[in-house]
């Protein structure tokens, strides 16, 4: 049947939504939420389930973009990504220091998606330029050793802030450790790393942007890594109605950049750091000093 992986991705989308309403409205998420800011159970289970289905499925893992295989270079990609990303991320800080609106707004969510296109067109630029003059520099263990480095310090730098100016709590650390780990990579793995690879899988890749091939599969997983965001504040079970199509439009783009990233590295290492070190440091520091929305 023509389109089954296509099905079989909607439905895993639609079974985890619902599963993920019905968690929310119990009392253990609500006491993981008000104490860690986050649900941890949540952030597992979103893990473990694209792992389960490639298991039960027994398909291949690397294929998926499970596979340390190149993790040197894309490391280096992956902390390049997050320089390119200071530029929504500047945008960001703007908005709510200066205009006072944020990516919940249309206005700021527009301005946003302008950013995550050029950062786009800039870290496939870039990479496309690394390629031709030559990528043996970024596997030596030197570069890949200052990388780890630098990845580490930016991820301890807003523990050791707050700790500093007196303003380190639970939420603060956890933040650090949700965004980096479960947001990050545990949203890369299902949307990039399962979703995108399944339907690329059935269709193939045969489109070319900057060099990178892709398929509808790359569209498809930026489509549901939207709707996902628009769907945060829903719940059903509860009784929360509330739909944000303005964080949809921003996470549409960023969902775009992550997955031709996605494409060209051909895992999910640089889109986990991508994804999930802006989030960490600048969501950490942002409830800090209480500038989150």
């Amino acid at each position: 049947m023509k389109g089954k992986s296509i099905v079989e991705v909607l439905v895993v989308f639609v079974l985890l939504q619902v599963s993920g309403w019905a968690f929310f409205s119990t009392e253990l998420a609500t006491v993981e939420t008000r104490i860690l800011g986050w649900s941890y159970v949540a952030g597992v289970i979103g893990i473990l389930v694209p792992i389960a289905i490639l298991l039960f499925t027994r398909r291949s893992f690397e294929s998926y973009g499970l596979t340390l295989k190149g993790w040197k270079y894309n490391l280096d990609v992956g902390m390049t990504c997050y320089l390119v990303l200071l530029i929504p991320y500047g945008l960001l800080i703007g908005l709510l220091l200066i205009f006072r609106t944020s990516y919940m707004e249309m206005p700021g969510a527009a301005v946003l998606a302008a950013g995550e296109i050029l950062a786009l067109y800039l870290i496939l630029s870039i990479l496309r330029r690394r390629e031709r003059a030559g990528q043996a520099t970024l596997a030596r263990p030197q570069a890949a050793t200052l990388n780890l480095l630098i990845l580490i310090t930016l991820l301890f730098l807003p523990i050791l802030v707050g700790f500093y100016l007196d303003r380190l709590t639970l939420k603060v650390a956890s933040t650090v450790i949700w965004q980096f780990v479960f947001s990050g990579f545990g949203e890369e793995l299902l949307f990039r790393g399962y979703y995108q690879s399944r339907i690329n899988q059935e269709f193939g890749r045969p489109y070319s942007f900057l060099g990178v091939k892709f398929g509808i599969g790359l569209i498809i997983a930026s489509l549901l890594f939207a709707f996902a965001h628009v769907l945060n504040p829903f719940n059903p079970f509860i009784g929360s109605l509330d739909l944000t199509w303005s964080w949809g439009l921003w996470a549409f783009f960023s969902g775009l950049f992550f997955g031709f990233v996605r494409e060209k590295t051909e895992g999910i290492i640089a889109v986990g750091i991508a994804h999930g070190l802006p989030d960490a440091v600048g969501e950490s520091f942002g409830l800090m000093f209480h500038l989150m929305p």
